[in-house]
Protein backbone atom coordinates (compact mmCIF):
# COMPACT_ATOMS: atom_id res chain seq x y z
CA UNK A 1 0.00 0.00 0.00
CA UNK A 2 1.60 3.25 -1.14
CA UNK A 3 1.07 6.45 -3.09
CA UNK A 4 3.32 7.33 -5.99
CA UNK A 5 4.53 10.91 -5.42
CA UNK A 6 3.86 12.96 -8.53
CA UNK A 7 4.74 16.26 -6.84
CA UNK A 8 8.46 15.86 -7.62
CA UNK A 9 7.80 15.28 -11.32
CA UNK A 10 5.11 17.95 -11.55
CA UNK A 11 5.56 20.44 -8.67
CA UNK A 12 3.29 22.96 -10.42
CA UNK A 13 0.40 20.52 -11.01
CA UNK A 14 -2.73 21.87 -9.32
CA UNK A 15 -5.04 18.90 -9.94
CA UNK A 16 -4.77 15.17 -10.66
CA UNK A 17 -7.08 12.18 -10.99
CA UNK A 18 -6.16 9.25 -8.74
CA UNK A 19 -7.62 5.95 -7.54
CA UNK A 20 -8.52 5.31 -3.90
CA UNK A 21 -6.40 2.43 -2.60
CA UNK A 22 -7.41 2.42 1.08
CA UNK A 23 -9.43 4.24 3.71
CA UNK A 24 -7.61 4.02 7.07
CA UNK A 25 -7.66 5.68 10.48
CA UNK A 26 -4.52 7.56 9.43
CA UNK A 27 -6.13 8.87 6.26
CA UNK A 28 -6.91 8.12 2.64
CA UNK A 29 -4.30 6.32 0.52
CA UNK A 30 -4.27 6.95 -3.25
CA UNK A 31 -2.38 5.15 -6.02
CA UNK A 32 -0.65 8.44 -6.84
CA UNK A 33 -0.74 11.99 -5.50
CA UNK A 34 0.37 15.57 -6.06
CA UNK A 35 -0.15 16.32 -2.35
CA UNK A 36 3.11 16.96 -0.53
CA UNK A 37 3.24 15.30 2.93
CA UNK A 38 4.46 17.39 5.85
CA UNK A 39 8.21 17.18 6.37
CA UNK A 40 11.48 19.09 6.39
CA UNK A 41 9.86 22.12 7.97
CA UNK A 42 7.29 22.33 5.16
CA UNK A 43 3.55 21.99 5.73
CA UNK A 44 1.48 19.19 4.21
CA UNK A 45 -0.83 20.06 1.34
CA UNK A 46 -4.54 20.73 1.68
CA UNK A 47 -7.40 21.28 -0.76
CA UNK A 48 -10.11 18.79 -1.84
CA UNK A 49 -10.21 15.14 -2.88
CA UNK A 50 -13.34 13.92 -4.64
CA UNK A 51 -15.03 17.16 -3.57
CA UNK A 52 -14.29 16.44 0.12
CA UNK A 53 -12.13 18.73 2.24
CA UNK A 54 -8.45 17.74 2.48
CA UNK A 55 -7.21 19.00 5.85
CA UNK A 56 -3.59 17.84 5.72
CA UNK A 57 -1.16 15.35 4.17
CA UNK A 58 1.48 13.29 5.97
CA UNK A 59 3.51 10.09 5.56
CA UNK A 60 4.65 7.31 7.86
CA UNK A 61 8.05 5.66 8.29
CA UNK A 62 7.26 3.33 5.40
CA UNK A 63 6.73 6.43 3.21
CA UNK A 64 3.05 5.72 2.74
CA UNK A 65 1.30 9.03 2.07
CA UNK A 66 -1.94 9.63 3.96
CA UNK A 67 -4.52 12.27 3.04
CA UNK A 68 -6.52 13.57 6.01
CA UNK A 69 -9.94 13.95 4.36
CA UNK A 70 -12.92 15.25 6.32
CA UNK A 71 -15.89 12.88 6.00
CA UNK A 72 -14.92 11.18 2.70
CA UNK A 73 -17.90 10.18 0.53
CA UNK A 74 -15.90 7.94 -1.85
CA UNK A 75 -14.92 4.27 -1.56
CA UNK A 76 -11.91 2.08 -2.31
CA UNK A 77 -11.51 1.72 -6.08
CA UNK A 78 -13.16 5.04 -6.90
CA UNK A 79 -11.45 7.55 -9.16
CA UNK A 80 -11.25 10.94 -7.46
CA UNK A 81 -10.02 14.37 -8.45
CA UNK A 82 -7.33 15.97 -6.30
CA UNK A 83 -7.47 19.77 -6.29
CA UNK A 84 -4.79 21.58 -4.34
CA UNK A 85 -5.21 24.74 -2.31
CA UNK A 86 -2.69 26.28 -4.67
CA UNK A 87 -2.16 29.55 -2.79
CA UNK A 88 -1.20 27.51 0.28
CA UNK A 89 1.13 25.19 -1.66
CA UNK A 90 2.80 27.94 -3.67
CA UNK A 91 3.41 30.07 -0.58
CA UNK A 92 5.32 27.18 0.98
CA UNK A 93 7.30 26.61 -2.23
CA UNK A 94 8.29 30.28 -2.16
CA UNK A 95 9.25 30.17 1.51
CA UNK A 96 11.21 26.94 1.18
CA UNK A 97 13.22 28.31 -1.74
CA UNK A 98 13.80 31.60 0.08
CA UNK A 99 15.03 29.63 3.08
CA UNK A 100 17.61 27.77 0.94
CA UNK A 101 18.85 31.05 -0.52
CA UNK A 102 18.99 32.72 2.91
CA UNK A 103 20.70 29.77 4.61
CA UNK A 104 23.17 29.49 1.74
CA UNK A 105 24.05 33.18 1.95
CA UNK A 106 24.25 33.10 5.75
CA UNK A 107 26.86 30.37 5.41
CA UNK A 108 28.82 31.71 2.43
CA UNK A 109 28.86 35.41 3.39
CA UNK A 110 28.77 35.35 7.20
CA UNK A 111 29.93 31.86 8.23
CA UNK A 112 26.60 31.30 10.01
CA UNK A 113 25.17 27.78 9.97
CA UNK A 114 21.50 26.82 9.93
CA UNK A 115 20.43 24.52 12.78
CA UNK A 116 16.73 24.14 11.94
CA UNK A 117 14.02 25.79 9.87
CA UNK A 118 10.25 26.15 9.97
CA UNK A 119 7.82 27.45 7.38
CA UNK A 120 4.65 28.69 9.07
CA UNK A 121 1.40 30.08 7.70
CA UNK A 122 2.84 33.60 7.62
CA UNK A 123 6.47 33.47 8.74
CA UNK A 124 9.67 31.66 7.85
CA UNK A 125 12.09 31.06 10.71
CA UNK A 126 15.75 30.00 10.57
CA UNK A 127 17.45 28.89 13.77
CA UNK A 128 21.17 29.65 13.50
CA UNK A 129 24.19 28.43 15.44
CA UNK A 130 24.91 31.96 16.73
CA UNK A 131 24.25 33.42 20.18
CA UNK A 132 23.89 36.93 18.72
CA UNK A 133 23.42 38.46 15.28
CA UNK A 134 23.37 42.24 14.89
CA UNK A 135 20.58 43.96 12.99
CA UNK A 136 22.98 45.27 10.34
CA UNK A 137 23.85 41.68 9.34
CA UNK A 138 20.15 40.78 9.15
CA UNK A 139 19.38 43.65 6.79
CA UNK A 140 22.48 42.86 4.73
CA UNK A 141 21.14 39.31 4.38
CA UNK A 142 17.73 40.70 3.37
CA UNK A 143 19.39 42.75 0.62
CA UNK A 144 21.43 39.78 -0.61
CA UNK A 145 18.41 37.47 -0.86
CA UNK A 146 16.37 40.09 -2.73
CA UNK A 147 19.34 40.62 -5.07
CA UNK A 148 19.44 36.88 -5.85
CA UNK A 149 15.69 36.99 -6.51
CA UNK A 150 16.16 39.81 -9.03
CA UNK A 151 19.00 37.89 -10.72
CA UNK A 152 16.63 35.03 -11.69
CA UNK A 153 18.72 32.05 -10.57
CA UNK A 154 17.22 28.72 -11.79
CA UNK A 155 16.35 26.08 -9.20
CA UNK A 156 16.64 22.39 -10.10
CA UNK A 157 17.12 18.93 -8.60
CA UNK A 158 19.91 16.40 -8.83
CA UNK A 159 20.09 12.84 -7.53
CA UNK A 160 23.44 11.46 -6.35
CA UNK A 161 24.53 8.36 -4.54
CA UNK A 162 24.96 8.89 -0.82
CA UNK A 163 28.72 8.57 -1.15
CA UNK A 164 28.88 11.09 -4.00
CA UNK A 165 26.72 13.57 -2.11
CA UNK A 166 28.92 13.30 1.00
CA UNK A 167 31.94 14.41 -1.04
CA UNK A 168 30.28 17.53 -2.50
CA UNK A 169 31.16 19.71 0.49
CA UNK A 170 27.56 20.68 1.27
CA UNK A 171 26.99 23.36 3.91
CA UNK A 172 24.79 20.95 5.89
CA UNK A 173 25.33 17.27 6.66
CA UNK A 174 22.99 14.74 5.04
CA UNK A 175 20.39 13.62 7.59
CA UNK A 176 19.01 10.54 5.79
CA UNK A 177 20.61 7.18 5.08
CA UNK A 178 18.96 6.64 1.69
CA UNK A 179 21.11 5.11 -1.03
CA UNK A 180 20.28 8.00 -3.35
CA UNK A 181 20.16 11.60 -2.18
CA UNK A 182 18.01 14.32 -3.71
CA UNK A 183 19.83 17.64 -3.88
CA UNK A 184 18.15 21.00 -4.39
CA UNK A 185 20.39 23.30 -6.41
CA UNK A 186 19.92 27.04 -6.56
CA UNK A 187 22.35 27.89 -9.34
CA UNK A 188 25.39 29.83 -8.11
CA UNK A 189 23.81 30.23 -4.66
CA UNK A 190 23.27 26.99 -2.75
CA UNK A 191 23.21 23.19 -2.94
CA UNK A 192 21.79 21.08 -0.15
CA UNK A 193 20.05 17.74 0.42
CA UNK A 194 16.32 18.32 0.69
CA UNK A 195 13.06 16.48 0.07
CA UNK A 196 10.85 19.56 -0.10
CA UNK A 197 9.22 21.44 -2.97
CA UNK A 198 10.56 24.66 -4.41
CA UNK A 199 9.82 27.24 -7.10
CA UNK A 200 11.66 26.94 -10.40
CA UNK A 201 13.46 30.27 -10.20
CA UNK A 202 14.53 32.65 -7.44
CA UNK A 203 12.52 35.39 -9.18
CA UNK A 204 9.40 33.65 -7.83
CA UNK A 205 10.46 34.49 -4.28
CA UNK A 206 9.38 38.03 -5.29
CA UNK A 207 10.17 39.69 -1.96
CA UNK A 208 12.10 38.72 1.17
CA UNK A 209 11.83 40.76 4.36
CA UNK A 210 13.58 40.49 7.73
CA UNK A 211 10.92 40.79 10.46
CA UNK A 212 12.87 40.19 13.67
CA UNK A 213 14.63 37.62 15.82
CA UNK A 214 14.30 35.71 19.08
CA UNK A 215 16.41 33.46 21.30
CA UNK A 216 15.87 29.68 21.17
CA UNK A 217 18.02 27.18 23.05
CA UNK A 218 20.76 29.80 23.30
CA UNK A 219 20.67 30.39 19.53
CA UNK A 220 19.33 33.28 17.48
CA UNK A 221 16.26 32.40 15.44
CA UNK A 222 15.72 34.79 12.55
CA UNK A 223 12.18 35.57 11.39
CA UNK A 224 11.26 36.50 7.81
CA UNK A 225 8.25 37.18 5.61
CA UNK A 226 8.24 36.03 1.97
CA UNK A 227 6.26 36.95 -1.15
CA UNK A 228 2.74 38.27 -0.54
CA UNK A 229 3.23 38.03 3.22
CA UNK A 230 6.29 40.30 2.96
CA UNK A 231 4.25 42.81 0.98
CA UNK A 232 1.43 42.58 3.54
CA UNK A 233 3.99 43.24 6.31
CA UNK A 234 5.23 46.38 4.55
CA UNK A 235 1.71 47.67 3.96
CA UNK A 236 0.66 46.96 7.55
CA UNK A 237 3.69 48.84 8.87
CA UNK A 238 3.02 51.73 6.49
CA UNK A 239 -0.60 51.92 7.63
CA UNK A 240 0.47 51.83 11.27
CA UNK A 241 2.97 54.67 10.79
CA UNK A 242 0.36 56.70 8.91
CA UNK A 243 -2.18 56.26 11.71
CA UNK A 244 0.38 57.18 14.36
CA UNK A 245 1.33 60.30 12.41
CA UNK A 246 -2.34 61.27 12.26
CA UNK A 247 -2.86 60.50 15.93
CA UNK A 248 0.10 62.64 17.01
CA UNK A 249 -0.31 65.29 14.27
CA UNK A 250 3.31 64.66 13.31
CA UNK A 251 5.27 63.92 10.16
CA UNK A 252 7.09 60.61 9.79
CA UNK A 253 10.60 61.97 10.29
CA UNK A 254 9.71 63.41 13.73
CA UNK A 255 7.27 60.68 14.81
CA UNK A 256 9.76 58.86 17.06
CA UNK A 257 10.82 62.10 18.73
CA UNK A 258 7.19 63.07 19.36
CA UNK A 259 6.38 59.63 20.76
CA UNK A 260 9.40 59.73 23.10
CA UNK A 261 8.29 63.15 24.35
CA UNK A 262 4.77 61.84 24.92
CA UNK A 263 6.05 58.83 26.82
CA UNK A 264 8.26 61.05 28.96
CA UNK A 265 5.34 63.36 29.73
CA UNK A 266 3.09 60.39 30.43
CA UNK A 267 5.60 58.98 32.92
CA UNK A 268 5.82 62.40 34.62
CA UNK A 269 2.03 62.70 34.77
CA UNK A 270 1.77 59.19 36.18
CA UNK A 271 4.27 60.02 38.91
CA UNK A 272 2.39 63.21 39.82
CA UNK A 273 -0.91 61.34 39.84
CA UNK A 274 0.51 58.69 42.16
CA UNK A 275 1.73 61.39 44.53
CA UNK A 276 -1.70 63.05 44.56
CA UNK A 277 -3.38 59.70 45.02
CA UNK A 278 -1.11 58.86 47.96
CA UNK A 279 -1.91 62.23 49.52
CA UNK A 280 -5.63 61.46 49.20
CA UNK A 281 -5.21 57.99 50.72
CA UNK A 282 -3.24 59.50 53.60
CA UNK A 283 -5.99 62.05 54.25
CA UNK A 284 -8.69 59.37 54.20
CA UNK A 285 -6.71 57.12 56.54
CA UNK A 286 -6.17 60.07 58.89
CA UNK A 287 -9.94 60.60 59.07
CA UNK A 288 -10.43 56.90 59.85
CA UNK A 289 -7.76 56.98 62.57
CA UNK A 290 -9.26 60.09 64.19
CA UNK A 291 -12.69 58.40 64.40
CA UNK A 292 -11.39 54.93 65.31
CA UNK A 293 -11.94 53.03 68.53
CA UNK A 294 -8.86 52.93 70.74
CA UNK A 295 -7.65 49.72 72.36
CA UNK A 296 -4.76 49.87 74.87
CA UNK A 297 -3.82 53.27 73.51
CA UNK A 298 -3.81 52.09 69.88
CA UNK A 299 -6.35 53.21 67.21
CA UNK A 300 -8.01 50.20 65.55
CA UNK A 301 -9.21 50.79 62.00
CA UNK A 302 -11.48 48.35 60.15
CA UNK A 303 -11.91 49.54 56.56
CA UNK A 304 -13.94 47.92 53.80
CA UNK A 305 -12.77 49.97 50.81
CA UNK A 306 -15.39 50.60 48.14
CA UNK A 307 -13.61 53.03 45.79
CA UNK A 308 -10.59 52.79 43.48
CA UNK A 309 -8.06 53.13 46.28
CA UNK A 310 -4.86 51.13 45.84
CA UNK A 311 -4.08 48.88 48.82
CA UNK A 312 -0.38 49.31 48.10
CA UNK A 313 -0.74 53.04 48.63
CA UNK A 314 -2.75 52.39 51.78
CA UNK A 315 0.16 50.32 53.00
CA UNK A 316 2.51 53.24 52.34
CA UNK A 317 0.21 55.64 54.22
CA UNK A 318 0.06 53.15 57.12
CA UNK A 319 3.84 53.44 57.67
CA UNK A 320 3.37 57.09 58.69
CA UNK A 321 1.88 55.95 62.04
CA UNK A 322 3.85 54.97 65.11
CA UNK A 323 0.99 52.99 66.69
CA UNK A 324 -1.85 51.66 64.58
CA UNK A 325 -3.86 48.46 64.05
CA UNK A 326 -5.31 48.36 60.55
CA UNK A 327 -7.41 45.72 58.79
CA UNK A 328 -8.59 46.66 55.30
CA UNK A 329 -10.31 44.75 52.50
CA UNK A 330 -11.37 45.45 48.93
CA UNK A 331 -13.46 43.48 46.43
CA UNK A 332 -11.74 43.30 43.04
CA UNK A 333 -12.54 41.04 40.07
CA UNK A 334 -14.39 38.54 42.24
CA UNK A 335 -11.61 38.28 44.81
CA UNK A 336 -11.16 39.77 48.26
CA UNK A 337 -7.92 41.71 48.64
CA UNK A 338 -6.80 42.10 52.25
CA UNK A 339 -4.24 44.16 54.18
CA UNK A 340 -3.29 43.90 57.86
CA UNK A 341 -0.96 46.34 59.63
CA UNK A 342 0.26 46.10 63.23
CA UNK A 343 2.50 49.11 63.95
CA UNK A 344 4.23 49.90 67.27
CA UNK A 345 2.21 48.82 70.32
CA UNK A 346 -0.24 47.03 67.98
CA UNK A 347 2.46 44.44 67.26
CA UNK A 348 1.86 43.14 70.80
CA UNK A 349 -1.79 42.31 70.04
CA UNK A 350 -0.96 39.07 68.25
CA UNK A 351 1.77 37.36 66.20
CA UNK A 352 0.69 37.21 62.54
CA UNK A 353 2.67 34.06 61.70
CA UNK A 354 1.35 32.18 64.73
CA UNK A 355 -2.26 33.26 64.20
CA UNK A 356 -2.30 33.16 60.42
CA UNK A 357 -4.76 30.27 60.12
CA UNK A 358 -7.13 31.78 62.68
CA UNK A 359 -7.02 35.17 60.96
CA UNK A 360 -7.27 34.08 57.33
CA UNK A 361 -9.11 30.75 57.55
CA UNK A 362 -12.55 32.31 57.18
CA UNK A 363 -11.66 33.92 53.85
CA UNK A 364 -9.36 31.16 52.54
CA UNK A 365 -6.72 33.85 52.51
CA UNK A 366 -3.31 33.56 50.88
CA UNK A 367 -0.35 35.91 51.10
CA UNK A 368 1.94 37.24 53.77
CA UNK A 369 4.56 39.89 54.22
CA UNK A 370 7.00 41.26 56.74
CA UNK A 371 6.05 42.94 60.02
CA UNK A 372 4.41 45.31 60.50
CA UNK A 373 2.52 44.94 57.18
CA UNK A 374 0.89 41.88 55.62
CA UNK A 375 -1.36 41.50 52.60
CA UNK A 376 -2.77 39.02 50.13
CA UNK A 377 -5.94 37.68 48.51
CA UNK A 378 -8.89 35.57 49.58
CA UNK A 379 -12.60 35.15 49.04
CA UNK A 380 -15.83 36.05 50.76
CA UNK A 381 -16.57 39.34 52.53
CA UNK A 382 -14.45 41.73 54.55
CA UNK A 383 -16.62 41.42 57.68
CA UNK A 384 -15.42 37.81 58.09
CA UNK A 385 -11.82 38.97 58.29
CA UNK A 386 -12.73 41.90 60.57
CA UNK A 387 -14.38 39.48 63.04
CA UNK A 388 -11.29 37.26 63.20
CA UNK A 389 -9.05 40.33 63.51
CA UNK A 390 -11.01 41.68 66.48
CA UNK A 391 -11.09 38.25 68.18
CA UNK A 392 -7.28 38.16 68.06
CA UNK A 393 -6.97 41.70 69.41
CA UNK A 394 -9.12 40.63 72.32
Amino acid sequence: MSSKPIYYEQPYAKSLEATVVALTDQGVVLDKTICYPEGGGQSGDRGTIGGCLLLDTHKDEEKVIYHMVKEPTFSVGDTVLIELDWDHRYHYMQMHTAQHVASGLLFSHFGIKTVSVHQGEKRLTIETDQEAIDERTCYELEDLVNKKAREHHPVHYEVHSHEEAEHLGLRRSIKVEDAHIRLVVVDSVDTVACGGLHVANTAEIVLFQYVGQEKLRGHVRLIFAVGDEALAEIRENRSLVSRLCSLHSAQRHVLLEVEEQNLSQSALDRTQLQKKSLQLVSCLLKEKVEKASVFKGVPVVLWNIEDDMDLKQLGTAFTEYEDLALCATKQEKGKLLWLVGLAGKASLFFDFAAERNHLLGGIAGKGGGKAPLFQGVGSGVGETLFKSFMELIG
